[in-house]
């Protein structure tokens, strides 16, 4: 027979276990509902379609809907908001590209940080490489910085604008280099191409498929490999500069949720990177599909931040 203090203990006990009961049910049985995914750019984008794509990929492999949400404006700052605001509760997933996470906290106030959000998975990347002008001398990256240096601030490069992917990129290689080239910003990369084709700049920096694209003469590819779309262009670790740079996203979440949910899309977005489909639509944007798990991820972000965060600070001081 059970003690007066026995019952006691059991009713103080009971309601705990059930709790934990609960939560373990709920983890378990995780997705039990459709999940949203924020992309903090409009519709009709690159990134809206790569969501779109992983979506489809990760809505066959949790076996419920993963529906698109786009919250555009602020260069992606206020999608970026609207996830770090979101239930913590794994039903809010956010498909983002680098620049709203490792440059845009730099560059003004955000109502985020890195620290607002959980790192699921990177799945894609869309390495740069450097192009030249038709007319260009150079057939290296050797043969640019020998002259650079013997005319420093002499030559010109374009980017898609101060503070973008691309001309931090540049920045970093000048720096490891050691020359001094002159930056011309434009508004994207249409005028920017544009510019370049007609030798108003000699060397404007972009994604390697905008080179394959419009047939640019390129001296160098900043990929851990050369690429099959720009057949006999060396990347610049062959060329002895151990630099890489892509453009690259990936899946994050609010901060704090559960561990089951987070552990259940790390696994789903590693099975969607392996999709021939995904690969396909990627393939399509100029882009391809690039795993790292959580871990990785999170370290890549970091590292990332941490440079483009010094290099930011010192193109704005250039331009002031």
């Amino acid at each position: 027979m059970l003690t007066t203090t026995t019952r006691r203990i059991l009713k103080l006990i009971t309601p705990a276990l059930m709790m934990v009961a609960a939560s373990w049910s709920q983890a378990a049985d995780y997705p039990e509902q459709p999940l949203t995914a924020m992309v903090p750019f409009p519709a009709g984008g690159s990134t809206d379609l790569m969501a779109r794509a992983i979506a489809r990929e990760l809505t066959d492999s949790l076996g419920t809907n993963v529906v698109v949400d786009n919250r555009a404006g602020g260069a992606g700052t206020v999608g970026m908001a609207a996830l770090a605001r979101a239930r913590k509760d794994g039903y809010t997933i956010g498909v983002v590209p680098a620049a709203p996470l490792v440059n845009q906290p730099h560059m003004r106030r955000t109502p985020y940080n890195l620290d607002s959000f959980d790192y699921i998975c990177q799945f894609f990347l869309s390495p740069q490489a450097l192009a030249v002008k038709p007319q260009s001398p150079f057939s290296s990256l050797d043969e640019m910085v020998l002259y650079a240096k013997a005319h420093p601030g002499e030559l010109t490069y374009g980017s898609p604008g101060p503070g973008s992917l691309p001309n931090l990129s540049m920045e970093q290689f000048l720096e490891k280099a050691g020359v001094k080239v002159t930056h011309v910003p434009f508004a994207g990369d249409g005028p920017g191409v544009t510019a370049l084709i007609g030798g108003h700049v000699d060397m404007y920096m972009t994604m390697s498929n905008v080179i394959a694209d419009r047939e640019l003469k390129a001296i160098g590819i900043f990929s851990e490999a050369p690429l099959d779309t720009l057949p006999g262009v060396e990347t610049a670790i062959s060329q002895g500069y151990d630099l890489t740079a892509s453009w690259w996203g990936g899946v994050i979440a609010p901060k704090g949720i559960p561990d089951e949910a987070r552990n259940t899309l790390e696994k789903a977005c590693q099975k969607a990177t392996e999709s021939e489909r995904l690969d396909q639509v990627l393939g399509r944007l100029g882009t391809q599909a690039a795993y790292l798990g959580s871990g990785d991820f999170l370290k890549q972000v970091n590292r990332i931040s941490e440079t483009n965060g010094r290099l930011i600070d010192k193109v704005l001081k250039k331009q002031q």
